[in-house]
């Protein structure tokens, strides 16, 4: 297992069943959905991608993951005749029932999916994945091959090739070197110190914590659709991508908001570096640090490109476990990330409706999210959107929207300048 997988698999052993590492993913289904050619292309995935077939067990105390997983059902719930309200309440709970039962790891299968039909052409499919065989990324990998092989079963047409069936593996093993040695040459030290001098915690108005409870809200930021194509080419100027850019525009935000001049965002990284690994579903990810010091006097164009500068300096230590570059900052903390309270992230699920095989699948907003840090920005790789998460019970909802509406005129007048 990778550094990030062991920590995942620790904070399972320690809370079982609620450790919040479930990624989940709902899809609406518009048209004559053929029921069994879903079936079968959930099984193609689930040749193609080894991670569907994993399962974690212990090998003198340590553990490791097997592929051998049996295969997850298809579970098929029939609503279309309760009223529209009933209908709509049944289904929030059955998504929310199969988000939150916990996987049994040595066991498997780590994934489960829920087809609910709501109306005579019209479904909605609950996809749930533990974490340790899925990422951000790999939701958009795993939908891409979902809806290619059900539009080839539906139309009785050739199977798309797909990646090295071992190729999940491979990469695994080579990660786990990787790591090893960037830990020996003692760069997890070299990480940890230039994160000296920044505050681990970040004191924003209207959050009280530390949390109790992980489950996550979402609040969109308020930008149009022309908002963010002038932003996109005031990053592009700066040598940046949307991501980027508003890490920098955030950093600012939070500099202005704490009176902070130097703040830790903790960034999960797809490492996912050629070889064909862009194809992969799986837990390929690793967190890095981000260090944040805006210069505020500069303007809001230097903080495009001072976010960008941020990036690209954390992702030198892409290949050194966040686990290790905690343990050389000093004694743990026992907070969920024992770093920062802040994160920030790059989200690669489609987001726009895609037609398969008869039908048109259109993505459902993220529900049933639970957030190891208080508060994140959550970037859309493709599309135009962005959000900022929150834990439900220790913010008051009132300041988050007003950090959005912030961060919303901040983008705007970044694009401007």
């Amino acid at each position: 297992m990778t550094a990030t997988q062991q920590g995942i698999w620790l904070a399972e052993q320690l809370s079982p069943g609620v450790s919040g590492y479930h990624d989940t993913a709902a899809l609406r289904i518009d048209g004559p959905l053929d029921a069994e050619a879903l079936r079968a292309a959930f099984g193609g995935a689930r040749e193609v991608h080894e991670a569907m077939r994993c399962r974690v067990v212990e090998v003198d105390g340590e553990p490791r993951q097997s592929f051998d997983a049996p295969a997850a059902e298809l579970a098929y719930t029939d609503l279309g005749a309760l009223d529209e309200q009933t209908r709509a309440a049944r289904v929030e709970r059955l998504a929310a029932l199969t988000a939150t039962e916990p996987f049994d790891l040595e066991a498997g299968p780590l994934w489960r999916a829920r087809l609910i039909r709501v109306g005579s052409d019209e479904h909605v499919l609950v996809l749930v994945f533990h974490h340790l065989i899925s990422d951000g990324w790999s939701h958009g990998v795993l939908l891409r091959t979902l809806l290619s092989r059900y539009a080839a079963g539906a139309q009785d047409a050739a199977l798309p090739p797909g990646p090295d069936p071992t190729a999940y593996r491979k990469w695994l093993l080579a990660r786990a070197a990787r790591e090893r040695a960037a830990v020996d040459s003692g760069r997890a030290l070299e990480a940890a110190r230039l994160l000296g001098g920044a505050p681990s915690r970040v004191a924003l108005p209207g959050l009280r914590g530390p949390a109790t409870d992980r489950l996550a809200a979402a609040v969109e930021l308020p930008v149009t659709d022309a908002a963010w194509a002038s932003f996109d080419r005031a990053c592009r100027r700066a040598g940046a991508t949307r991501y980027m850019g508003l890490t920098g525009l955030f950093g600012h935000l939070l500099s202005r908001t704490s009176g902070s001049e130097r703040t830790v965002v903790a960034s999960p990284v797809a490492i996912r570096d050629g070889g064909g690994s862009g194809h992969l579903m799986g837990c390929l990810i690793n967190v890095v640090p981000i260090v944040l010091a805006p210069r505020p006097a500069a303007g809001l164009a230097a903080a495009l490109s001072s976010g960008r500068e941020a990036v690209l300096s954390a992702l030198r230590y892409a290949d050194v476990p966040y686990r290790d570059v905690a343990r050389a900052l000093g004694p743990l903390t026992a907070w969920d990330d024992p770093v920062t309270n802040i994160g920030v992230e790059e989200f690669n699920a489609p987001e726009e409706p895609v037609r398969a095989g008869g039908v048109v699948v259109t993505p459902m907003p993220r529900g049933h999210v639970r957030l190891r840090h208080d508060l994140a920005l959550s970037v859309a790789r493709s599309g135009a959107s962005a959000q900022l998460l929150h834990t439900v019970r220790n913010w008051s909802a009132t300041e988050v929207r007003t950090l959005a509406q912030d961060l919303a005129e901040l983008i705007v007048d970044a694009s401007a300048s």
